[in-house]
């Protein structure tokens, strides 16, 4: 740092001390009546007027100096107030020009149309001349500068303000961090000028001093001038440190606030994304089908509450980091501009998302307790339901192999299977009652929206169609043994010949599912002594035997097939011609018969049955009301239609 002081250490300006010529102490008026002493001296002393000549040479030079001096000061003046007022011309205008909201009506838009070329014609040229002559005063001034070998003029950026004005401007309180550092390069270019001007002074201090000693007549008024310029040069010394030290500390301030907001943006966005997902989460909607799982989400839940202390700490901690940037700030008269320039995430957002999480979180244990006692309702319908229905569901099965062995068993006779079968319809009717408490929990499980059940493998239509399975396989099984017992009576087989044919029957139904297949009815047949072996008569034969046994070709002899079967072949049956023979009787040897002979020979019921169902007879023999007993007869036995 440059000693300001260093040109006046030695020196002080003002009236001398007694004996000194220059400062004897009276007024102007005594000086200007000792001048004329001096002149009538100057005669006798060619010495003292060498002396007064010198002090003349060295006055002329300051004034000289001076005059260049203050000339210079008078355009810097000049050239600042210009500037600035050029530069407020500017800042009015600017904002008129980027006004660019359409106007609402043509004559709206032709007036703003026709004030831009008013802007065009009669205000920006005058405001260009100005430019043009700013310019013109700048490179003057520069070279009136050059010339008596001053400084360059570095204009204060458009602002017309002094150099005590300029070192006194606290514009560091509402600087960046970047703007201060600008600052402190921009005064170090300015000490760096004003150490360049310490010579001068100490120049002007050396020659006041010459002057004094001289005995210059004017040199109080000398004094007076050096004085001032001495002192001004003291207190730009003076502001010019203090501006120095005031940019230092405010520089280390605004670094220390640079590295809270550094700090504070570091924290401050993993901590807004971390509230951004917790409230994500405690909105999203969950969808659970278990008991288990909604305790996974509530545990989970949980664990989430107990992390919000360490959170809320992490939170007051980065809004402390905030609060002591605003402290030094504050302490220290530093404006700061704008918000933190590594983020976006102000207090205020950290504080307003973190009330909204405080906010959700009693929300999303009220839902997720909903949750729960909802599943534990649901949990307790899945136990209800699958405790019955694994009750209910064996037991069917248990009946549907009780009904297949009862149909396939040898024991007693076909009475005593058909007894013992509407037994087990009875108790079947008799367990109803359960099957519609089924139905009844099944319907509570549906209003609830349960689609799944652990607890059973038996769903209600399993269990349903086990059901109509079990009614529609004890109906069909006492029908196959009431025509079991039909088909007996009929053709006149004994007990005996009865279970011999279910004992053969059984014995190749080796899958023991009522019926037989191809092959193993063929093997059936070859153990009774059919002829059905694997040649062309053989198979001739078998496929005739099939014709009759199954003739819808499902594939499949059933046990009332396989009975209809050897019974026609064990026993004497009716035939059509048998039947016809037996009309032709009743018909007094006639190829018709009436009406009358029916009802005279036949019961009631079935004489109309045969009135009703025989065609008119068409013979050359006819007579009225004859009836065709003939194709009746064939017809009953399937040989033609009725």
């Amino acid at each position: 740092m440059v000693d300001y002081h260093a040109a006046n250490q030695s020196y002080q300006y003002g009236p001398s001390s007694a004996g000194n010529g220059a400062g004897g102490g009276g007024s102007m008026g005594d000086y200007m009546a000792q001048e004329d002493d001096w002149d009538r001296d100057l005669l006798l002393d060619p010495a003292w007027e060498k002396q007064q000549r010198k002090a003349e040479t060295a006055a002329n030079r300051i004034c000289k100096v001076l005059a260049v001096n203050q000339e210079n000061e008078h355009l810097m003046e000049d050239y600042e107030r210009l500037a600035s007022d050029l530069l407020e011309w500017i800042r009015r205008t600017i904002p008129w020009l980027e006004d660019r909201v359409p106007q609402k009506t043509i004559q709206e838009m032709q007036q703003k149309l026709e004030d831009f070329r008013d802007y065009r014609r009669v205000h920006k040229p005058p405001k260009v001349q100005e430019k043009c002559q700013l310019e013109i005063n700048f490179n003057t001034l520069q070279t009136k500068l050059r010339l008596s070998n001053r400084p360059a003029f570095m204009p204060s950026e458009g602002k017309m303000v002094s150099k005590e004005a300029m070192l006194k401007h606290r514009d560091y309180e509402t600087a960046t961090l970047s703007d201060i550092k600008a600052l402190i390069r921009k005064h170090e270019a300015f000490e760096s000028d004003l150490a360049a001007h310490q010579d001068r002074v100490e120049q002007i201090a050396a020659i006041a001093q010459e002057l004094n000693e001289l005995d210059y007549y004017d040199s109080h008024n000398v004094n007076t001038r050096c004085q001032k310029i001495c002192d001004q040069w003291d207190a730009l010394g003076s502001l010019t440190h203090s501006r120095r030290e005031a940019l230092e500390k405010t520089e280390k301030q605004l670094e220390t606030i640079d590295q809270l907001h550094l700090e504070y943006a570091k924290r401050a966005a993993p901590f807004n994304n971390w509230m951004e997902s917790a409230m994500e989460d405690l909105q999203d909607m969950f969808i659970v089908h278990t008991i288990e799982e909604i305790e996974g989400l509530i545990s989970a839940h949980d664990q989430f509450k107990s992390t919000l202390p360490d959170a809320d700490r992490e939170r007051e901690a980065i809004l402390a980091i905030h609060k002591e940037a605003q402290r030094i700030a504050e302490s220290n008269h530093i404006k700061l501009s704008g918000s933190n320039p590594y983020t976006t995430v102000t207090p205020q957002i950290i504080n307003s998302k973190w009330e909204k999480v405080q906010q959700l979180v009693p929300k999303r244990d009220h839902a997720l307790l909903e949750e729960q006692s909802k599943q534990q309702s649901n949990e307790h319908l899945r136990r209800q339901f699958s405790s019955q229905a694994n009750v209910v569901g064996p037991w069917i099965q248990n009946k549907m192999e009780e009904i297949g062995r009862i149909s396939i068993e040898m024991n007693g006779t076909l009475e005593d299977q058909l007894s013992h079968l509407k037994q087990y319809e009875r108790s079947i009717v008799d367990y109803k009652p359960n099957l519609d408490l089924l139905e009844q929990q099944h319907q509570l499980i549906q209003e609830a929206l349960i689609f799944d059940n652990k607890h059973t493998n038996y769903t209600m239509e399993h269990i349903r169609v086990g059901w109509e399975q079990l009614l529609t396989t004890i109906a069909r099984t006492i029908n196959e043994v009431e025509n079991q017992i039909l088909t007996r009576d009929a053709k006149g087989i004994s007990q005996e010949q009865m279970q011999e044919f279910r004992a053969s029957f059984n014995h190749f139904d080796k899958d023991h599912g009522g019926a037989l297949g191809p092959e193993e009815f063929k093997a059936c047949l070859i153990s009774l002594g059919y002829d059905v072996e694997n040649d062309r008569q053989g198979d001739a034969e078998f496929n005739r035997i099939m014709s009759v046994v199954d003739p819808n070709h499902s594939g499949l002899v059933t046990f009332q097939a396989f009975i209809d079967f050897m019974s026609r072949e064990t026993t004497d049956t009716d035939t059509a011609d048998q039947v016809i023979a037996s009309f032709k009787v009743l018909a007094g040897d006639k190829n018709f018969i009436t009406a009358e002979e029916l009802r005279r020979e036949l019961p009631p019921d079935q004489a109309e049955y045969c009135i009703a169902r025989m065609a008119p007879y068409q013979g050359p023999d006819a007579i009225p009301g004859a009836l065709d007993y003939k194709s009746f007869s064939t017809a009953l036995y399937g040989e033609s239609d009725l």
